[in-house]
């Protein structure tokens, strides 16, 4: 059974032994680590890359994912750090992310090949997963949670913010719905945790920065990590869900 994991440099120390590895695809060319539990094949891709030096806005979502693809993962895990503009997720929340607005006007989101259906844009398996597994850590998983996704790298303005509140928007990030719909358009199950790192500008009277970024999610690791090791011990291959359909009749036709 093949996982994949998606997240920052943060979790290269959750496995004992990491194998680095090269996937060239018609997109680029992506590193990742490949590890081992309970028996399960993990392939950690760090979605910055190695050094942690690369933006949102120009992370090669599509390379990613079709790398996971080619090595045949067929269930995604990903965590990213995001900014709550509902004050109900405090700073050190975890969310479990289960709709997305896109708000990104400069990326290139999708393969271009074919209609998916979004309107679940995350795995309902993976998601059941997740709940299971904070629910076993006594961990506290912020459901039914919205993610707006913006370009980046810039943060928005006072009002931007406010106004996604008003839309009933919870958490606001750069990266999650580019990989859930690149993630559905190849039928790869996928499902995303956030760790909110700030009150988004607007709702604190303290601005976001990097430093505070870091050493949140520095403080919040532990736990992080947590539900991702309990979730994938709570992995199956049998499936319910039906990511995979609009990919699997897109290959019939091709066929």
């Amino acid at each position: 059974m093949k996982i994949g994991l998606i997240g920052g440099t943060g979790f290269y120390d959750l496995f004992p032994v990491l194998i680095e590895q090269c996937m060239e695809t018609e997109y680029g060319q992506v590193t990742f680590l490949k590890g081992e539990y309970e028996g399960k094949e993990v392939y950690f891709l760090p979605r910055h890359g190695t050094t942690h030096g690369v933006l949102a806005p120009y992370v090669n979502y599509k390379a990613n994912m079709l790398a996971l693809k080619k090595v045949g993962v067929e269930q995604v895990i990903a965590v990213s750090a995001v900014g709550s503009v509902n004050p109900d997720i405090p700073i050190g929340g975890l969310s479990l992310l289960d709709q997305f607005v896109d708000f990104t006007r400069r990326r290139d989101n999708t393969f271009g090949r074919f209609s998916v259906d979004m309107t679940h844009p995350f795995c309902s398996d993976l998601q059941q997963v997740l709940k299971s597994a904070a629910q076993e850590n006594g961990q506290t998983l912020y459901e039914n949670t919205t993610l707006i996704c913006v370009d980046g790298p810039i943060y928005e303005t006072r009002s931007e913010l406010q106004l996604f509140s008003s839309w009933g928007m919870d958490v606001v990030g750069m990266t999650n719905a580019t990989e859930a719909a690149l993630a559905r358009e190849l039928g790869i199950c996928f499902s995303a945790v956030t760790l909110s790192t700030d009150l988004a500008t607007g709702f604190a009277y303290i601005p976001p920065d990097l430093a505070t970024h870091k050493k949140v999610a520095a403080e919040n690791k532990d736990k992080v990590k947590a539900l991702v090791l309990k979730a994938i011990s709570l992995l199956s291959e049998q499936k319910r869900c039906l990511c995979a359909k609009s990919y699997n009749d897109y290959m019939l036709v091709k066929k």
